[in-house]
């Protein structure tokens, strides 16, 4: 009897004294790990998000950049042909005004000459005629 009185004991004392606080510490770190788990699982789902988020700014950057190429090079094309035309009117401006010149240059020598072949007709006709005209 004193046998299972001491085994008693011994299994209150062992229980006691071990048995419930190495399960408070295994509850206690079963609890920690749970809580680090969720705070993983948070952290994986943060980042898959923070990669979504990513792609979808990269994509819509790509579609602004491009909308913008594509708007400057319409922009250029238009102020090309703009400034070609331009210029090619300056050029028909300038061949117009540069024939006008030689038009009016080629009408004051053909008067020029007109007069000088009347005075030396005349001159020779003086001279031929021996009188003055």
């Amino acid at each position: 009897m004193v046998q299972v009185i001491n085994v008693l004991a011994l299994m209150f004392c062992l229980n006691h004294f071990l048995f419930q606080p190495l399960r408070k510490i295994l509850r206690e770190r079963a609890e920690l790990m749970a809580r680090l788990s969720d705070r993983a699982a948070a952290a994986r789902n943060e980042i898959e998000n923070g990669e979504a988020e990513k792609a979808r700014l990269k994509a819509e950057s790509l579609r602004q950049a491009l909308s913008l190429k594509n708007d400057l090079t319409a922009k250029s094309r238009t102020q090309g042909q703009h400034i070609l035309a331009e210029a090619q009117e300056k050029t028909l401006s300038q061949i117009s005004e540069s024939r006008a010149r030689l038009r009016q240059s080629a009408a004051s020598a053909r008067t020029a000459l007109t007069a000088e072949i009347q005075n030396l007709a005349r001159d020779m006709a003086e001279k031929i005629l021996g009188r003055n005209l």
